[in-house]
């Protein structure tokens, strides 16, 4: 009866350092998964002018910077700000404007600068300490946006503040778990409530964009 007693008690306390063990090495035990923790991160990318924006300027933009800010949550969710700076532009060859009342011979350059300042909201389908981090998000607010369409010397401009919206689906990857510098690649949807001129409509645009990111707690 003894000995049946102790083996209780040896496998009672097998099982207690093991479930401990499993406490101590499992996800759920990283800071990342308990605690709010931060994510930053600065990406490059390339934009693809869509719908109103095309009309106006039909080629790639390659001068794209991306900056988010997040908090992570342990649920696998974060909240977070994003800004950044978009330029393209565009010569069209010389020819004849009407401008102001009269004719213009020009070349005309059209340019568009976006300074976008939003709130995001992000869910990500693994665990905040996990090598790889594939997510979705959602995100709103407004930018910046500078029109100017210069024709030789002189320029027709319009600016101000507008509406935004950018959803976008991504990944991170830190090569290894609880890893705080990694990579990230992103593809987003831009589209800001700007309409003018040539640019009719809306401005939106497709930006694919890779950099880097920072976890940390």
């Amino acid at each position: 009866m003894k000995r049946i007693i102790a083996l209780i008690a040896l496998l009672s306390l097998t099982t207690a350092a093991w479930a401990q063990y499993q406490n101590i090495y499992s996800g759920e035990s990283s800071l990342y998964d308990r605690y709010v923790t931060f994510n930053i991160a600065a990406r490059y990318g390339v934009s693809m002018p869509l719908g109103g924006q095309k009309g106006y300027i039909d080629k790639l933009s390659p001068t794209n910077l991306a900056i988010e800010g997040e908090w992570l949550f342990p649920q696998r969710f974060s909240i977070g700000i994003k800004t950044g700076y978009q330029y393209t532009n565009q010569r069209l060859p010389r020819q004849v404007y009407q401008y102001d009342n009269q004719s213009v011979s020009a070349v005309q350059t059209r340019t568009l600068s976006i300074i976008p300042a939003m709130a995001s909201l992000s869910y990500y389908f693994a665990g905040n300490a996990d090598a790889i981090r594939p997510y979705i998000q959602m995100a709103g607010g407004g930018a910046y946006i500078d029109y100017t369409n210069y024709f030789g010397t002189l320029s027709d401009q319009k600016n101000g503040f507008k509406g935004a919206i950018a959803p976008a689906i991504g990944l991170k990857y830190y090569g290894r778990r609880e890893q705080g510098l990694g990579a990230e690649i992103q593809a987003q949807y831009q589209n800001i409530f700007f309409n003018y001129d040539q640019l009719k409509g809306s401005a939106p645009s497709l930006m694919l964009s890779a950099g880097i990111s920072y976890r940390f707690h």
